[in-house]
């Protein structure tokens, strides 16, 4: 793990838009495509919309979610919604975007389709992981019954998630899948997730939090990237 502290989220955002579309761009040169996962929440807005008019050959980027709600597309809770309403536009509107919302009948059924969208898909090349105060990451939450099988079933690729201090039943991509990246980010902004990091340092207990199993994984160096505000 390496931590990049910055002075404020604008100055963070420059470097990481800089970082994000080199690693794409390289990619898409050395294999034809590209692959982005990204993060829902607050944190990653500012940065999505300077992402969206960055120059790159976006029709051939395919990017998708770390985790979604159990909530309509279109709901203001939708992970997806933040995706379209920040990140598909301008420059990126030409970008592939695999969506984690089946409308199957049964939850099994949703389960199925989305794992068939996502089976195919090579190794990553940028994934971005968000962190809670808590220690989860994507909807992999320490106060779930599904957190075993999330970091620790390398056969998973997506699992639903019931998460028992958050609203919502969520689907989440698996520790397994999520570290079969090129790079890994954890995008944080704000002191208290400063504390939070450093909290998840101090012990390695992933199931306690979870991110634990990301920032301690031998074969990964996770690159932090850190703002005060």
């Amino acid at each position: 793990m390496q931590l990049n502290h910055f002075n404020d989220s604008t100055v963070l955002n420059e470097q990481f838009v800089n970082e994000i579309t080199g690693i794409l761009g390289q990619a898409i040169k050395a294999r034809g495509q590209a692959y982005l996962v990204v993060s829902g929440g607050s944190t990653p807005r500012a940065l999505f919309q300077r992402l969206a008019q960055a120059d790159l050959d976006w029709q051939k980027v395919t990017i998708t979610l770390c985790d979604e709600r159990c909530v309509a597309p279109t709901d203001p809770d939708s992970n997806e919604t933040l995706v379209r309403s920040y990140l598909l536009k301008h420059q990126a509107a030409h970008a592939q975007f695999i969506s984690l919302h089946s409308d199957k009948p049964t939850q099994d059924e949703r389960l199925l389709d989305i794992e068939d969208r996502l089976k195919t898909l090579p190794m990553f090349d940028i994934v971005i992981l968000g962190m809670g105060e808590d220690g989860h990451t994507a909807s992999l939450f320490p106060c779930s019954e599904q957190i075993e099988a999330g970091l620790h079933d390398e056969r998973l690729i997506v699992l639903n998630v019931v998460p028992k201090t958050a609203p919502y039943p969520r689907i989440s991509l698996s520790k397994s899948r999520l570290l079969k990246s090129r790079h890994v980010y954890l995008h944080l902004v704000g002191e208290s997730k400063l504390a939070a990091l450093n909290l998840a340092l101090a012990s390695d207990r992933a199931t306690a939090m979870p991110i634990r199993a990301f920032l301690q994984h031998a074969g990964t160096d996770v690159q932090v990237m850190f703002a005060a505000q």
